[in-house]
């Protein structure tokens, strides 16, 4: 049941991020005359949203699994309603199954702007659950608040990283290059805000966890942690090069190789998050010591 309960985590986290993240690019960054994938609505957004909800459903099932006697409880009525009734998990997961139900009307209705929003809230709420919901009071709101921005930024950066791909071709057609060359400004800006924000609250995430004190790497959930900031500074570093090295390429009379640099270390990006995705879904289950 620990491997099922790991492998819908990563499920949820990256339809979560990936609605999050390409629904904020294509509503906020990029013009509505811009041509970038997924098309809205479109397949790709239904089964994003359609796995988001699915997710969300096992993940309960699962959790009440884990609190009964094993695989028939999952299927139980009783044990997931008193799951849902009685433990904070379940009073969150509840606001979550609203949220999804959510998702799936407004790509129904066609509403992008609900779902981007909606698609933040459900993100957002994760931070409600597991190790960043251990402490109670004023450092327990602290923990909270910090795991939303954490998420809502990661989300942001690792979510965009698609819908940044699919705009590059763009940069090559006159007739599309001036939007794609604003969206890719404009992400540019926010992106720096995103991965100081994950940097930041990254940091104190794990101070509140694992206390004060240099980490050790005396335990799994240590050791899978330092692996997942060890793939984040790579993902940094290939963001700064992105940024820094072949983005002036772009200017300087070396369009169609910078172009190819950079589509190559964001799909390397794509690749890095998804590691740490698979990563923060395996150790989220182990014991924080």
């Amino acid at each position: 049941m620990a491997q099922a309960l790991i492998l819908c985590r990563f499920m949820q986290f990256a339809s979560a991020m990936l609605l999050w993240g390409i629904g904020a690019f294509r509503v906020g960054l990029a013009s509505a005359d811009l041509r970038i994938w997924p098309n809205w609505p479109g397949r790709i957004w239904s089964g994003l949203v359609g796995l988001n909800l699915a997710s969300t459903v096992i993940w309960l099932m699962l959790e009440a699994g884990e609190a009964g006697d094993g695989w028939v409880e999952t299927l139980s009525p009783d044990t997931i309603w008193a799951l849902l009734r009685e433990t904070a998990f379940g009073h969150v997961w509840l606001l979550r199954l609203v949220v999804a139900a959510a998702l799936v009307a407004s790509l129904v209705m066609r509403w992008p702007v609900a779902l981007t929003v909606l698609a933040a809230g459900n993100l957002a709420s994760l931070a409600l659950v597991g190790h960043a919901a251990m402490h109670e009071g004023w450092i327990g709101l602290a923990q909270r608040a910090n795991q939303m921005v954490h998420l809502l930024a990661a989300g942001f950066w690792i979510g965009s990283l698609p819908a940044l791909l699919s705009c590059l071709p763009a940069l090559a057609r006159p007739d599309q290059r001036q939007q794609a060359t604003r969206a890719l400004t404009q992400f540019s800006g926010f992106g720096h805000l995103a991965v100081a924000l994950v940097l930041l609250t990254g940091v104190a995430n794990v101070g509140l966890i694992l206390g004060a004190h240099l980490p050790t790497l005396g335990s799994p959930y240590r050791v899978m942690l330092a692996v997942k900031v060890g793939l984040v500074a790579v993902m940094v570093a290939i963001a700064l090069c992105n940024r820094y090295v072949f983005v002036p390429r772009l200017s300087r009379g070396k369009g169609d190789a910078a172009l190819r640099a950079i589509a190559v270390a964001t799909v390397v990006e794509i690749i890095l998050g998804a590691a740490v995705l698979a990563l923060v879904s395996a150790f989220a289950t182990f014991d924080p010591v």
